[in-house]
């Protein structure tokens, strides 16, 4: 088994879960918000922050410990860009979802 693998096999669960879940708590707050979403929309926009964060950010917990990185030092990194892939992805929806209903004539 290489270092790689050994550093995987011992990573802990809940970096993993922290990880994936970091952008749904911003999603469910602008939901609370006052805003009128259907539940749908809702379940929508968490699909996506879920997609979004836990893709970029085990993408960049993984290109860490690629480099070298050590395990914590790689999972901060991963949940910071976690947290703002989610919010960039977010806001990608948002304005398309804008253009689409003609609110922007971008």
């Amino acid at each position: 088994m290489t270092t790689e693998q050994q550093t995987l096999a011992d990573m802990p669960f809940w970096l993993l879960v922290l990880i994936s879940m970091a952008g749904l708590s911003g999603e469910m707050l602008r939901a609370s918000a006052g805003e009128d979403l259907t539940m749908g929309q809702i379940t929508k926009r968490v699909a996506l922050r879920f997609g979004a964060s836990g893709f970029l950010g085990m993408s960049t917990l993984m290109l860490a410990l690629a480099f070298g990185s050590g395990i914590y030092m790689a999972g901060g990194l991963g949940i910071v860009v976690a947290v703002l892939g989610a919010d960039v992805a977010g806001g990608l929806y948002t304005q398309w979802l804008a253009k689409k209903a003609g609110i922007r004539g971008e």
